[in-house]
C-alpha cells in the first residue's frame, strides 16, 4: 500500500472512529493510529490531503483585467479558498478543500461573461473603434461582476480558509508576488455613456441563478 492509499485508508478509520459504536469507534481509531505509525503519518498530514489545487483558465496569459480578477475574488471568498495567478500559463489556481468547487464555478461564470461580452459589443458598439470597444466592453463586464458578487456573497458562508489551507500556501507556494491587474477605465470619468455600459451589464448578469448543487454544496446554474 503506497502513502495515497493508506492515506484513504485512515481517513475512512478516522470517519468510522466517530461511530456510535465504542467498541468500532475504538477499533477503527486503533487501526488509524497503527498505519499512521506504519507509514510516519502526521494528522497534518491527513489535514493537508483535505486540500486540493484546481485550475480555471484565464483570458490572459500575463495580465488579467480587474473585472476578471474581482469575479475570482468573490468565488474564492465564497468557497474559503485562497487562490494564484499562473503568470504565463494563463489560469486561476483556486487551493482550499473545496477547491474543485470554486474552479467549477469560475469556469461557468467566465463563460457566460464572455458571452454576455460579446453580445454587448456585437449589438451595441459595431461603429466602436476597437480600443473604445475594449474599454467600454471593460465597464460592462465589471458592473456584471459587481451584480453576480452580490448573489454570490449573500449565498456565500462567512469562513475563511483553514488553517491546513494556509499550511498547504506555506508549503507548497511559499514565495509569491502581488498581482497588478489592468483597469483600462482608471482614468476615464463616470460619464453618461460609462453608466449606460455598466447598467447593460448588470441587466446582462440576470440570468445568473444561485441552486443548490451535488451533494448540498452551493453552485452557480446559469439559466
Amino acid at each position: 500500500m503506497d502513502h495515497s492509499k493508506a492515506l484513504d485508508k485512515i481517513k475512512k478509520l478516522l470517519r468510522l472512529a466517530a461511530s456510535d459504536n465504542p467498541h468500532e469507534a475504538a477499533t477503527a481509531m486503533r487501526q488509524a493510529r497503527a498505519l499512521m505509525e506504519k507509514y510516519r503519518l502526521e494528522e497534518s498530514d491527513i489535514q493537508l490531503s483535505e486540500v486540493f489545487e484546481c485550475a480555471a483558465r484565464s483570458g490572459s496569459k500575463m495580465t488579467p483585467p480587474q473585472w476578471e480578477a474581482n469575479l475570482v475574488g468573490a468565488v474564492t471568498q465564497a468557497y474559503a479558498c485562497k487562490v494564484l495567478f499562473m503568470a504565463g500559463i494563463g489560469e486561476w489556481r483556486f487551493i482550499g478543500e473545496l477547491a474543485e468547487l470554486a474552479s467549477y464555478t469560475m469556469a461557468l461564470l467566465l463563460r457566460q461573461v464572455r458571452q454576455s461580452r460579446r453580445d454587448f459589443i456585437g449589438t451595441q458598439l459595431k461603429r466602436c473603434k476597437p480600443a473604445t470597444k475594449t474599454k467600454r466592453a471593460d465597464v460592462f463586464c465589471g458592473a456584471w461582476v459587481s451584480a453576480v458578487r452580490q448573489q454570490v456573497m449573500a449565498f456565500a458562508g462567512n469562513d475563511e480558509p483553514s488553517p491546513a489551507t494556509a499550511a498547504y500556501m506555506l508549503k507548497h507556494h511559499s514565495e509569491t508576488e502581488k498581482l497588478d491587474c489592468r483597469d483600462r477605465n482608471a482614468s476615464n470619468g463616470n460619464g453618461v455613456r460609462a453608466l449606460t455600459d455598466a447598467m447593460r451589464g448588470v441587466l446582462a448578469a440576470g440570468d445568473v441563478r444561485l441552486n443548490h448543487g451535488v451533494n448540498g454544496q452551493e453552485l452557480l446554474a446559469l439559466n
